[in-house]
């Protein structure tokens, strides 16, 4: 009996089977693969877009002084064919020839400008432009707009022409639209109504040198901000080393009059008989 027990504890156990099938090759490879950073993609760049093909395009890749140049020669445009005396002429919002998207919304708002435009190059096209007090009214400065608006898609695809929304609603949302619409009228002027077209080659130059100019202005003001503050801090020690000695002299003075002043009161010392 003890025989047997010896021999049933020394036998050694088998391990189990397992039972499931090792890993295969694919699954370690794709285990791999999605542990693997992914490759961030690289953005290429737009080129340039020209303003002859591409005019809008061309403007979203300007600068804001560019625009605002591009702004102002619009507007100024649209003003000699409305009306041949500049002397005559409302004055173009923006300093120096520049006009923001803004101040371009809000000079043709009230629709006169543009329905004055439609009737010159079509006369007789709208038949009530409102001008003067009458443009108070909001519905009189959306009837001018709307004139304009049914007249410019009788000559552009209605996709390519504003709404009323683009120009007395959305603000700078509305920009991209309203300028479409001048642009393509303006660059076919000649072709459609014997007028001149807008000088698509002194918009660029002037656009181009707007961004010169901008970059040069931004090199100068850098050093002017940066000379200034040397200049104040130098200016500045000055002034406190100044009243630094100011204070010391005066403590000076201060301490000499109370010694002066104790001298003074302290009687002096008669001997004794």
């Amino acid at each position: 009996m003890t025989e047997e027990k010896v021999i049933e504890q020394t036998e050694e156990v088998v391990p189990p089977l397992p039972t499931t099938a090792p890993p295969s090759d694919e699954s370690m490879v794709e285990a791999k693969t999605e542990e693997e950073p992914k490759v961030e993609e690289v953005k290429v760049e737009e080129p340039p877009a020209s303003i002859h093909d591409e005019p809008m395009k061309w403007l979203t890749q300007q600068i804001p002084p560019a625009v605002h140049k591009v702004n102002y020669l619009v507007l100024q445009w649209l003003q000699s064919i409305v009306e041949e005396d500049p002397e005559k002429r409302q004055p173009i919002p923006g300093k120096n020839e520049a006009t923001t998207k803004n101040q371009f919304i809000n000079f043709l708002k009230d629709g006169q400008l543009l329905a004055s435009f439609a009737n010159k190059l079509s006369p007789g096209a709208i038949e009530t432009i409102h001008e003067g007090e009458a443009l108070k009214s909001k519905e009189n400065q959306k009837a001018n707009a709307q004139g304009f608006i049914d007249w410019a898609k009788t000559i552009l695809p209605e996709d390519q022409v504003m709404s009323t929304e683009d120009l007395q609603e959305k603000g700078k949302q509305g920009y991209s639209a309203i300028m479409n619409t001048i642009w393509k009228i303006a660059t076919n002027a000649k072709e459609k109504f014997e007028k001149e077209n807008i000088n698509t080659e002194q918009v660029l130059e002037s656009a181009g040198l707007a961004v010169k100019t901008s970059i040069i202005q931004t090199i100068l003001n850098f050093f002017k901000r940066a000379r200034p503050q040397t200049t104040q801090s130098a200016k500045q020690a000055a002034m406190e080393q100044e009243e630094k000695e100011r204070a010391e002299k005066s403590k000076e003075i201060e301490e000499e009059n109370k010694i002066a002043e104790t001298t003074t009161s302290t009687p002096a010392v008669v001997p004794a008989n």
